[in-house]
């Protein structure tokens, strides 16, 4: 059976709506996968009479009412069909906020009791979020904590890349300082068994990046390598697990492009996301990695400049549909 695949709305004051009835105008969405939304029945019919008007749109009470229907976008509706008439695109509104996190929050229940396969998210605004009770960074955060999950990533996914970060928000300043073996160990251990599962590799290349120019070359440019990459390393490959590094960071990316590793681990945030924005802008894929369950993520914010206007792009929606449901069909295949 096709895997199932939830769709949360994202906040409806930025562009989730729309880039989800644009990317379920797809047809070859649901030659792979059952995809149905959590939301508001209101706010995604409004977003498909401006956008989509081809889908037809239906409110259903349970998934067990669901019939996954080309053209037919069917929306477990949180909003208990209500809309706030003061929700508007492009300024963040308590109300919206209230709708994604109530979204997010039965997608993460339906998971986890498996009722459904894998959740796939539109964006959220953080600031409106925290403002509605919401005390967490962001959607990876907050699936970890609900799913009571402590060992747990973000990868990012993009023009065939597999890029894991080793931490996520934070001052740079702060991930070195925070940067260390044991840290490192853990996210090489969690890259390789996510490349396992989630991607049918029985024996994963994991590379690990250098922090400083040239890996430091040997401490000259910096000891971070030396002092807490190598050891990582050594004690990942005393594990079995197929590790390198460190590898000059200007090099890297490059050879996990031509096919060298088959996943590389980063050591802060912009260094994983620079080579995926740069090669895949619009398409790339924000993975939670170490859950007990699948989600994936569009690679952008909720773009409040250009919320309403018809011009978002959906291609990285669709790609987040279409890679929760073939990681579904390796962590979940016989």
């Amino acid at each position: 059976m096709k895997p199932t695949i939830a769709i949360t709305m994202g906040d409806p004051c930025g562009i989730g709506p729309e880039v989800i009835v644009k990317g379920l105008l797809d047809k070859t969405l649901y030659d792979v996968c059952r995809p149905f939304v959590i939301g508001s029945f209101q706010e995604i019919k409004k977003a498909a009479s401006l956008f989509a008007p081809q889908l037809k749109i239906k409110s259903i009470k349970s998934i067990k009412d669901a019939e996954y229907k080309i053209g037919v976008l069917e929306i477990l509706d949180v909003g208990e069909g209500e809309r706030q008439n003061d929700i508007q695109y492009g300024k963040a509104h308590p109300a919206g906020a209230a709708l994604a996190l109530a979204s997010i929050r039965k997608a993460a229940q339906l998971a986890l009791d498996r009722d459904i396969d894998a959740i796939a998210t539109a964006p959220i605004h953080k600031a409106a979020m925290k403002g509605v009770g919401f005390s967490f960074p962001g959607h990876t955060e907050f699936f970890a904590e609900t799913a009571k999950e402590a060992n747990f990533g973000m990868m990012m996914f993009g023009a065939g890349l597999k890029i894991m970060l080793n931490s996520i928000h934070l001052p740079l300043r702060e991930a070195i300082v925070q940067l260390n073996k044991d840290a490192i160990l853990k996210k090489i251990k969690l890259t390789a068994a996510s490349i396992k599962q989630d991607f049918g590799i029985k024996n994963p290349r994991i590379a690990v990046a250098g922090l400083n120019p040239h890996a430091g070359e040997e401490g000259l440019f910096g000891e971070e390598e030396t002092r807490e990459v190598l050891p990582a390393v050594l004690s990942a490959r005393e594990e079995g697990i197929e590790a390198s590094g460190p590898h000059p960071a200007d090099t890297l990316f490059y050879q996990l492009r031509c096919g060298l590793f088959d996943a590389a681990l980063a050591l802060y945030h912009d260094q994983a996301l620079i080579p995926i924005k740069l090669l895949a802008f619009g398409k790339g894929v924000n993975i939670t990695v170490g859950l007990p369950f699948i989600r994936t993520s569009v690679d952008h914010g909720t773009a409040f400049d250009i919320a309403g206007k018809g011009i978002a792009d959906a291609g990285s929606m669709k790609e987040a549909i279409m890679l929760a449901a073939k990681m579904a069909g390796h962590r979940y295949s016989p």
